[in-house]
């Protein structure tokens, strides 16, 4: 058996078990809670949660999932987990190396919807995999993936325990919890081309989720208008 990270061939297809295990369920309101089940992005947004191209994910969604997706993406566009966890998936497939044609890219969408109708295609999900069934079947561990994702959309839908506000600390301006360091600070010196690893020397009072959070913010596009005058701090 071949080991390409997230994605595996597999030599013998694979078998149902009498007693299965839960599926994966890529629902929002399952994932999240009810607070959460409308929660969508922006395209930008979106790109920076997951680490692409905002302009490629436009792109793509117009090419191959425009005609499919429950609510096309126009003007400010909208994502929701599901649209997200496509892009993910079909990125690490991408990155090792498996072509995808528009039509399988619309079957592998259609699989994360929250109807459990019979797969028509080759792909399917299964025990928490993506399996592509054929002569010689492969399949994708979706859980590292899952979670990942989860965890990033749940921590820039809710930075609470990361990030707070306080009249009496910076004038106000979102700090990070326990600190007196704005948010703004960090996420312009990442911009600016500052490493992570300089960042964790320079303020080890930040935790990992923390500089998770600054990470997916520096990547979102300053908004338009006259910049806000931000605080600064010195780096050692």
């Amino acid at each position: 058996m071949g080991d390409w990270g997230c994605w595996r061939q597999q030599a013998e297809p694979i078998r149902g078990r009498t007693h299965a295990k839960r599926e994966l369920g890529f629902n929002e309101k399952s994932l999240f809670g009810v607070a959460l089940v409308a929660a969508r992005l922006t395209t930008a947004a979106g790109a920076a949660l997951i680490g692409a191209d905002a302009k490629e994910l436009h792109q793509e969604f117009r090419r191959v999932l425009a005609a499919v997706a429950p609510k096309p993406l126009r003007g400010d566009e909208a994502m929701g987990f599901r649209e997200l966890l496509y892009f993910r998936v079909v990125g690490c497939l991408g990155e090792q190396g498996v072509r995808l044609t528009p039509e399988q890219k619309r079957e592998i969408y259609a699989v994360f919807g929250r109807h459990r109708r019979p797969p028509q295609g080759k792909w399917l999900r299964r025990e928490g995999q993506l399996v592509m069934r054929g002569a010689v079947p492969l399949s994708m561990d979706l859980s590292r993936v899952t979670q990942d994702l989860r965890y990033r959309y749940r921590l820039l839908q809710r930075p609470q325990g990361v990030v707070e506000r306080n009249p009496a600390i910076c004038s106000g301006q979102p700090v990070f919890s326990g600190t007196r360091i704005p948010v703004a600070v960090v996420v312009e010196q990442l911009r600016a081309g500052v490493s992570r690893t300089e960042l964790e020397d320079d303020f080890p009072q930040l935790s990992h989720t923390a500089l998770d959070y600054a990470e997916i913010q520096a990547r979102i596009p300053k908004p338009p208008g006259r910049p806000r005058k931000a605080l600064r701090l010195q780096r050692g």
